[in-house]
């Protein structure tokens, strides 16, 4: 029998790689805000640190890429404590933020829950999440860091909650048990940005592949089609072109890649943005009916969505 040599995994104490939270922590997370996209699944963009709030200054401030929609993250190299999170809660309501970061190295069990209280209580327009970085080494490897998510909005409860209080249209109701169970599929495949994603009534989903402008989406199209798509959506249009044209020149590698599917190259003339996509027909009513057809679906998202993302990260960021 081969004997097969392993190297060891080492924890290594964050401190020994960011020595200071304001001057080396926080303008790490800035520079790599990818990595809190890939772990909530909201592609983030950051606009500014150390921003100023009353008597407080926020970490990092940021918006929901492509939206006007608001983040806050604060960060500490400590154990998770009251004063954080109370600082935390200050900043999303002087800011109306509707994504809340927390990263902590060491989370106490009562600020665990009080996160999951907070996403329980708070409407659709605001979502909390509590991320532990871990720093880790290989023998003797330089550190890496990863993070994972502790807390984070209950997909489920969200949405059917919200169903009740927005009394949605059938139509609604349809997209958040779809999405919702699809979050869920993906997460058990090799999806962790799906995990704990809270459903929602809009027609698409979004994921982040680690630069700005560049997402992997999922749509409900137009003639009861699923869509998976790359999307550029820089806020220079110049940038947006420039991306387009580089997946323009590797075509048929990209049609390699994604295994027979018919491809869509989409300009989108007279928008900003543009799209490579692939498109799947549906019976709608079989798929609000038959869980076993939206198995079916589910499969060829995620399928697509592995792929896409390969093509995103191959062309578009290494």
């Amino acid at each position: 029998m081969t004997k097969i040599d392993l190297g060891k995994i080492e924890i290594v104490d964050p401190r020994q790689v960011w020595e200071k939270e304001e001057k080396d922590f926080t303008p790490w997370l800035a520079e790599n805000a990818e990595a809190i996209s890939e772990v909530i699944g909201i592609p983030i963009s950051i606009e500014q640190t150390e921003k100023r709030v009353g008597a407080y200054e926020l970490d990092i401030l940021g918006r929901v890429e492509g939206t006007d929609k608001i983040v806050v993250i604060e960060n500490q190299l400590s154990p998770s404590d009251h004063n954080h999170l109370g600082q935390l809660i200050t900043y999303a309501a002087g800011l109306g933020a509707s994504i809340v970061v927390w990263i902590t190295p060491q989370v106490r069990e009562e600020h665990r829950t009080a996160v999951e209280w907070l996403n329980n209580i708070s409407g659709e327009n605001i979502s909390f999440f509590l991320i532990r970085p871990e720093v880790i080494r290989i023998d003797n490897s330089k550190p890496a860091a990863r993070f994972q998510l502790e807390a984070g909005p209950s997909a489920f409860v969200e949405g059917i909650r919200e169903a009740v209080e927005k009394e949605d249209a059938p139509r609604h109701i349809f997209r958040r048990q779809f999405w919702a169970e699809l979050f869920e599929y993906l997460a058990e495949n090799g999806h962790p940005w799906a995990k704990g994603r809270r459903t929602t009534r809009d027609s698409w989903i979004t994921s982040s592949v680690g630069r700005s402008g560049v997402g992997v989406n999922v749509s409900m199209a137009q003639g009861s089609r699923l869509r998976v798509e790359i999307y550029l959506n820089h806020t220079l249009a110049e940038q947006n072109t420039e991306w387009y044209e580089a997946l323009i020149r590797n075509k048929s590698d990209i049609e390699t890649m994604l295994q027979g599917e018919q491809i869509n190259w989409e300009p989108l003339e007279g928008a900003k943005a543009s799209r490579v996509a692939v498109y799947l027909p549906y019976e709608k009513e079989k798929a609000e009916n038959n869980p076993e057809y939206r198995k079916t679906l589910f499969a060829w998202v995620n399928k697509n969505v592995k792929s896409m993302r390969d093509i995103a990260r191959k062309y578009l960021i290494d």
